[in-house]
């Protein structure tokens, strides 16, 4: 179902409930049903045609959820933008887009001004809350219509967007609604960008009746506060997030009667962080898996999750099973099982916009190649290994690098650690660890990884670093590795 008909169901179901809060403001079901139509005709307005891109570069709020589903709903394309980008990685996305507005929030004023010197039209946000006397009546849109760009990542060079339709995104919201199974009513707490593809995660709390409350930028001083107060039951972080939480928080169980769940994907999730979030949260930790070009693919549930842990299982590594309209497979597995997941299902992306090529590279007969190594557990659970692109090819010889990572958190003076391959004449590549530690030496750890792992695998070359220098999903950014160690890939 499309994005506009979604919305007007849910105000016809709970008109007068609260659907959005931003501190003091607040808007119901069928308040945030007019004012989406009313961004519409303001766009129309401003003289951007229907289905024109219109790029938003604002921070997570509700001018930024009216402008994002509004633009959907009445059949602009969204093009959201990471508001953390340098001004020539905004500049290569809004251009790459060919968008015909970009709408900026306050905070952001100054990039928009220097992207208008460039030849960017740029609106502020609050022009679109002016309220409009006569609103029209909203049409449907066609299912598979065009309905949001996702940039994958900032980079100087060829922007990269995710192609989105309203048909695909309607299946992502599915699985999400079916998978996390909140009930009207239930408070959703937000600290998080809602770029590229958490707004929909947001919008499919709305689809089961719930509110959603806007709280700013994460604080780990605060965010236990915030659940409190807001007597919530459904909030989302990053493992980096959840990581600072408990570094702030400690492990000592936080008093929440109304929280039920709290989801992070786990790909960058350790042991030691998993352990720590179930003990002070509760056995209230979802794990999800998906990719902005297949989002919400698989899910693994507090109640799963708690399971497999009371069976003295971990569950590190582990997402679930796929998703309501999702599948998946294990391509090219070796004997112990690995290889790389393919994914399908109505919720793939169309392709990449404007890069066909790239396309057809990834989408081979309706499935998509992840890039991510996986494992089919045998009660069909999915564990995530790591990428295939980071396997390490050294004297011959395959090494994944999630492996020698997790052998190094075993020992307990590391925090956190990241394996990586770099050139090398005599092996091709050899293995190196950038990790976070005190009170250990090199050869300490060298020695540790030797009585674990066979000895191609044990690291050649060991760097000690303050901190792993991350993306806001908890990725280790790798050129940002590089050039912080001084070397070259």
């Amino acid at each position: 179902m499309d994005i506009s008909t979604l919305i007007q169901q849910a105000a016809h179901t709970w008109p007068t409930a609260l659907a959005l809060r931003e501190g003091e403001r607040e808007l119901t079901f069928a308040a945030l049903d007019r004012a989406i139509t009313g961004v519409g005709v303001h766009l129309h307005n401003l003289g951007v045609a229907v289905g024109e891109r219109v790029a938003l570069l604002a921070d997570a709020g509700i001018d930024y959820l009216l402008a994002d589903y509004g633009c959907m709903a009445n059949g602009y394309v969204r093009v959201p933008l990471d508001t953390a980008l340098a001004h020539v990685e905004l500049l290569a996305q809004v251009q790459d887009a060919g968008a015909a507005l970009l709408l900026f929030g306050p905070e952001h004023a100054g990039s928009a001004g220097q992207l208008a010197v460039q030849g960017i039209r740029c609106v502020a946000l609050e022009t679109l809350n002016v309220a409009i006397a006569e609103l029209p009546d909203r049409p449907a849109q066609p299912m598979e219509t065009l309905a949001s760009l996702n940039y994958t990542g900032g980079t100087t060079g060829q922007p990269k967007a995710v192609m989105h339709s309203h048909a695909s995104l309607g299946a992502a919201l599915q699985n999400i609604v079916m998978a996390r199974t909140a009930q009207p009513g239930d408070v959703l707490l937000n600290v998080r960008p809602l770029w590229p593809i958490a707004a929909v995660a947001v919008f499919a709390h709305l689809l089961a009746g719930g509110c959603v409350v806007l709280g700013g930028r994460f604080n780990p001083a605060t965010f236990i506060e915030q659940l409190q107060r807001q007597q919530v039951a459904f909030s989302s972080l990053v493992p980096t997030q959840l990581l600072r939480l408990i570094r702030e928080q400690g492990t000592a169980p936080a008093d929440l009667p109304f929280f039920k769940c709290l989801d992070v994907g786990a790909a960058a999730m350790s042991s030691e962080v998993l352990e720590g979030a179930c003990a002070l949260l509760g056995e209230r930790l979802g794990v999800l898996y998906g990719m902005t070009e297949a989002p919400w693919s698989c899910y693994f549930s507090p109640a799963q999750l708690a399971e497999v842990r009371a069976a003295g299982g971990t569950g590190e590594g582990v997402v679930g099973r796929p998703a309501f309209s999702a599948a998946l497979r294990i391509a090219r597995a070796d004997a112990n099982g690995v290889g790389e997941i393919l994914l399908t299902g109505p919720q793939l992306m169309r392709g990449y916009w404007r890069q066909a090529e790239l396309s057809e590279s990834v989408l081979e007969d309706g499935w998509l190649r992840s890039g991510d190594l996986g494992q089919l557990l045998p009660d069909g659970r999915l564990r995530v290994l790591g990428r295939t692109k980071e396997i390490i090819r050294s004297g011959g010889k395959s090494i994944q690098p999630g492996e020698v990572e997790h052998c190094l958190l075993e020992h307990p003076q590391v925090a956190e650690a990241h394996v990586f391959g770099l050139s090398d004449e005599e092996w091709g590549e050899r293995v190196c660890a950038a990790v976070v530690a005190s009170g250990v030496e090199a050869a300490q750890l060298e020695a540790h990884c030797r009585a674990q792992l066979s000895r191609f695998k044990v690291p050649k070359t060991i760097f000690f670093v303050s901190e792993l220098p991350r993306s806001h999903y908890g990725k280790v950014q790798r050129k940002r590795l590089l050039e912080m160690l001084g070397v070259s890939a």
